[in-house]
């Protein structure tokens, strides 16, 4: 059902701010929380179709911005749109 998925024509949402943590490359956390590899892909794809970002446009967003060192990004997910922050 759509309507489930989507909010009504003319809705807003609210901005998704997500906190994504590696090691030497790998995802270990999503917003503080420690995940493995597959259930980072699960929650950015599932955060990201929230606000009308393709199905895993979020985990590719962040995989073309990070190195294979130790770092937190922040993503903002709003209204089909992906930034770094």
């Amino acid at each position: 059902m759509i309507g489930d998925i989507f909010p009504a024509e003319g809705e807003f949402l609210a901005p998704d701010e997500v906190v994504v943590t590696f090691d030497r490359g790998v995802p270990v956390a999503i917003d503080g929380e420690t995940v493995s590899v597959a259930e980072a892909r699960r929650m950015l794809s599932a955060r990201g179709e929230a606000q009308r970002i393709g199905r895993g446009e979020a985990c590719a967003a962040l995989e073309r911005r990070t190195g294979r060192g130790y770092a937190s990004v922040r993503l903002v997910l709003y209204d089909g749109r992906i930034t770094v922050a």
